[in-house]
C-alpha cells in the first residue's frame, strides 16, 4: 500500500484534532455505541469527502446542494414548530408561558416579535422564520395572573385569600351596630387597600363597595369626636337623659 505524508501547520493540526474530538462528542451524543475512530481514519475520511480543490465555488456548491444544505433545509422547515411543541407540552407538565399583566396587545405583538428575532438571529435561521416563530409565541402568551391562579401559586393563594377576607368584613358591617361596625368598617378599609396591592381587588371595585355602605349605613361614614369634653358630655348626656315613654297598652285605642 503506497503511503502520502502531509507536512501541516502546529495551527491546522490542533484545528483538526479539535474537529474531531467534536465529531465523537456529536456522534456518541447521538448514538452511545458509536465505535470511535482514529484520528488518522477520521482524516482520511476528510479528504476522500473533498475530492476536488475547495475553491470558493466549490464550498458554495456543497453548501446548496450538500448533505450540509439538505440539514439545514429540514431544520429550518420543522424549527418553528419545535418551538411550537416545546411552548404547547410545556403546560401539559407543569411549565407555563406567562406575561406581565399590563402589556397591552401592541406590546405582546412587539415584544413576540423582538424574541423570535432574537431566537433566529443566535440561531443563525432564516429571517423568514421570524413571523411565523413570533405567532406562535403570541398564541402561546398567557397573562402571569391566569398562570399563577392555575398553579395556585402562593401569591394567588394570598389575593384569594384577601378578598374572601374583604367579602367576610363587608357583610360583617352591615350586620353589626356602634362601635363593632366602626371597627370593621376600618377593618374594611385596610384590607380594600391590600386587596388593591396585591392585585386581587381593582380600586374601582373597592370604591363601589364603599360607595354601597356609605348609601346602606351613612351613620358609620360621621367621624365620632375624639377630644376627651366631647366624649365625657356624650357619655353623661347617655345616662341623665331621660328613658323614652313607652305607652299604656290599656290606653291604646281599641
Amino acid at each position: 500500500m503506497r503511503q502520502i505524508t502531509l507536512s501541516f501547520r502546529d495551527e491546522t493540526i490542533v484545528s483538526l484534532h479539535r474537529d474531531f474530538e467534536a465529531f465523537v462528542r456529536l456522534s456518541l451524543k447521538f448514538d452511545p455505541h458509536f465505535i470511535t475512530p482514529s484520528f488518522e481514519d477520521f482524516l482520511r475520511a476528510k479528504l476522500l469527502d473533498n475530492p476536488t480543490p475547495l475553491t470558493e465555488q466549490a464550498v458554495q456548491h456543497m453548501l446548496q446542494n450538500g448533505q450540509y444544505a439538505w440539514a439545514k433545509r429540514a431544520l429550518d422547515k420543522e424549527f418553528p414548530d419545535v418551538v411550537e411543541i416545546l411552548i404547547r407540552q410545556a403546560a401539559e407538565h407543569g411549565f407555563s408561558f406567562a406575561i406581565r399583566s399590563d402589556w397591552t396587545p401592541e406590546d405582546l405583538i412587539n415584544a413576540s416579535r423582538e424574541w423570535a428575532t432574537a431566537i433566529v438571529t443566535e440561531a443563525k435561521g432564516d429571517a423568514s422564520q421570524v413571523d411565523v416563530l413570533a405567532s406562535q409565541i403570541k398564541a402561546a402568551a398567557m397573562d402571569i395572573r391566569e398562570v399563577e391562579e392555575k398553579m395556585q401559586t402562593p401569591a394567588w393563594r394570598l389575593a384569594d385569600s384577601l378578598r374572601q377576607r374583604v367579602y367576610e368584613t363587608k357583610i360583617a358591617v352591615e350586620h353589626s351596630v356602634g362601635s363593632t361596625a366602626r371597627e370593621k368598617l376600618g377593618e374594611l378599609r385596610c384590607l380594600l387597600r391590600l386587596g388593591i396591592f396585591h392585585g386581587s381587588i381593582q380600586k374601582q371595585e373597592a370604591q363601589q363597595v364603599l360607595e354601597y355602605l356609605r348609601s346602606t349605613r351613612p351613620e358609620l361614614f360621621i367621624e365620632e369626636p375624639y377630644d376627651g369634653f366631647t366624649r365625657l358630655a356624650s357619655w353623661l348626656r347617655s345616662i341623665f337623659a331621660p328613658a323614652p315613654k313607652v305607652p299604656d297598652a290599656s290606653r291604646a285605642p281599641r
